[in-house]
């Protein structure tokens, strides 16, 4: 998934920009796993509340359009 990808929510955003950035590139799963937590164990708790009430709030605009027939491709 791309990064504008609305399959993605904030903090999926947020962590692969981070890793992305990350040199060099990790080989192994292993330490693909203590990069991910290290850049979880470093993120404020400011950036999380923000992301889950962005993710709360478009979760609810998907949930309004479903409940009405409609498609949530269209709230893009």
């Amino acid at each position: 998934m791309a990064l504008g990808s609305p399959g993605l929510n904030p903090l999926d955003c947020h962590m692969l920009e981070k890793y992305h950035k990350l040199q060099p590139i990790h080989k192994t799963t292993d330490e693909l796993k203590v990069a991910l937590q290290t850049i979880w164990e470093e993120m404020a708790q400011e950036h999380m509340n923000k992301a889950v009430a962005i993710f709360t709030k478009c979760l609810s605009a998907y949930v309004a359009v479903a409940a009405n027939g409609g498609h949530s491709e269209h709230l893009q």
